[in-house]
């Protein structure tokens, strides 16, 4: 009689670990490690469980978050870095805080949702005072916006290039069509200033597209780190944006 018991629970036992499903592949973050050719899916790269509110996290699809939370999921700045006139140089949305997260020139592959450093060797990091003072100038420069997955508006006269963000190594597919698609928008000149941006000072996508320019030969290239959250706490209008390019 016990054997039999026995046996029974070994079955139910059995049963229960083929039933489990599996846990996805990626889940933490990263992204699919085989590529077909660029455009990726815009959810290429989900976000990682980087800690957040409830019932909110960070991500870079710009849904609609609660009351008080930023496009990124994280809490909106205070009051104190709201104000200022226009081209003040105020830390909005905490785009200047130091995290004390280090300098690298790699690209980082996985968990895009992640405090960012302060700076990038060979480009120029830019506040939104700077940046708007750089756009009333005789010489604006261009606007990349490298947000993933999906958003119809972005800061005014910036082209929207996701897939700058992402790839395998400085030397794949991307910077191939990365290389091109700024030509296409440059007119070929490698000195014209480039001012690249994601969400906020907590993506990573824009460090990479920061250091894809560098390694392309631009010589002017600016990291706008507080992105969009920076742009929209200080009052400044939004616009329509086109669709991504092939």
């Amino acid at each position: 009689m016990l054997r039999r018991v026995a046996a029974a629970g070994s079955c139910l036992l059995l049963a229960a670990c083929v039933v489990q499903p599996a846990r996805p592949y990626y889940r933490g973050g990263g992204y699919p490690p085989a590529y077909g050719p660029p455009p990726y899916p815009p959810a290429a790269y989900p976000p990682a469980p980087y800690p957040s509110p409830p019932d909110t996290r960070p991500r870079h699809d710009l849904a609609p978050n609660p009351p008080g939370y930023t496009s990124s999921g994280y809490p909106a700045p205070g009051p104190e870095t709201q104000a200022g006139p226009p081209g003040a140089d105020t830390n909005f949305a905490e785009e200047s805080t130091d995290y004390g997260t280090p300098t690298t020139t790699t690209l980082r592959l996985a968990d895009f949702d992640a405090p960012t450093p302060t700076r990038i060797e060979g480009a120029k990091t830019v506040a939104t005072g700077a940046l708007q003072r750089m756009l009333a100038s005789d010489r604006p420069p261009l606007l990349v916006d490298v947000i993933g997955g999906q958003q119809s508006v972005s800061l005014p006269g910036a082209i929207w290039l996701p897939q700058a963000g992402v790839g395998r190594h400085i030397d794949d597919d991307i910077q191939a069509w990365f290389d091109y698609t700024l030509s296409k928008h440059t007119g070929g000149d490698k000195n014209r200033p480039l001012v690249v941006f994601c969400a906020s000072r907590m993506c990573w996508l824009a460090h990479n597209a920061v250091l894809r320019a560098v390694d392309l030969g631009y010589t002017d290239v600016y990291w706008y780190r507080g992105g969009r959250d920076s742009w929209q706490a200080a009052g400044l209008p939004m616009a329509q944006v086109a669709p991504p390019p092939p």
